[in-house]
């Protein structure tokens, strides 16, 4: 090879070079939330505290992103909080979601890619909704992305079985106490919901408590604040930490395993 040529092959992969690391800077410097999962920062967790209400609890930064257009993208989404303190909720969910039309005949997405972004006020309006169309559960709302975290006072163990009849139906009852377990936070109880009449063989199908029995759950008594929190957590993972096409893992149970009562 002449040094001629030699001069030039180094040239060019000099410019290869520093071209693909400005390249690599600028997506950084400028990128979107919605950026495929290999190329993004570690999730980072934030511990959201309510004053208010009295109670923490741990959140990843960002979440796998709901994308309901064509063709299908992996994308990340920043997770935000929602306070309705004065209705003791707070929601937990992905800040937006993308969304197009739907073809039953092609079935398949058409139209327009829309970015539907969440607010408080989205919330109110699909709560009472759900409360007009679902009065014996009225309680138990979840968002479509999310959580709605709930907080109330319960004076004594009556009242958490009304507040348990409220969000579960009325056949449910906070199960036998011998069975109630103790958290990792001193004095807090992790309730089991029952029916009349429940026990180790009970199925859907005789239970008087079908509430409890066809979504996930999670109820927190601490008799000493006179407090308790319920969160509807689905039938599957609300809060993916990557996409199906990866080792499947979630921030669900980290998340709710990480409520504390102030």
């Amino acid at each position: 090879m002449t040094k001629t040529k030699k001069i030039i092959l180094i040239a060019t992969i000099s410019s290869l070079v520093i071209g693909g690391t400005i390249l690599w800077v600028e997506i950084f410097k400028e990128a979107p939330k919605e950026l495929p999962y290999n190329i993004l920062p570690k999730v980072i967790w934030d511990k959201y505290v309510n004053d208010e209400l009295n109670f923490s609890i741990d959140i990843p930064d960002k979440v796998y992103g709901y994308y309901g257009c064509e063709p299908k993208k992996v994308i990340q989404v920043p997770v935000k909080v929602f306070e309705d303190n004065e209705n003791g909720i707070v929601y937990i969910s992905q800040e937006y979601y993308y969304e197009a039309g739907y073809d039953s005949e092609l079935h398949k997405r058409v139209g327009e890619c829309e970015r539907i972004t969440y607010s408080l006020e989205l919330f109110r309006n699909e709560y009472k909704k759900w409360e007009e169309s679902f009065p014996e559960h009225s309680l138990s709302f979840k968002p479509f992305l999310g959580w709605a975290i709930l907080i109330r006072t319960v004076k004594n163990e009556d009242e958490l079985n009304k507040f348990i009849k409220k969000n579960y139906g009325s056949g449910c009852h906070a199960g036998d106490k011998k069975f109630w377990k103790l958290c990792e936070q001193p004095g807090v109880y992790n309730i089991a919901i029952s029916g009349e009449g429940d026990n180790e063989e009970t199925t859907l199908g005789t239970t008087s408590c079908v509430g409890a029995w066809t979504t996930r759950y999670k109820v927190l008594y601490f008799p000493e604040k006179n407090k308790v929190m319920a969160v509807n957590l689905g039938q599957e993972s609300t809060f993916q930490a990557n996409s199906h096409s990866q080792p499947y893992k979630s921030h669900d149970e980290k998340m709710v395993d990480s409520f504390r009562f102030k």
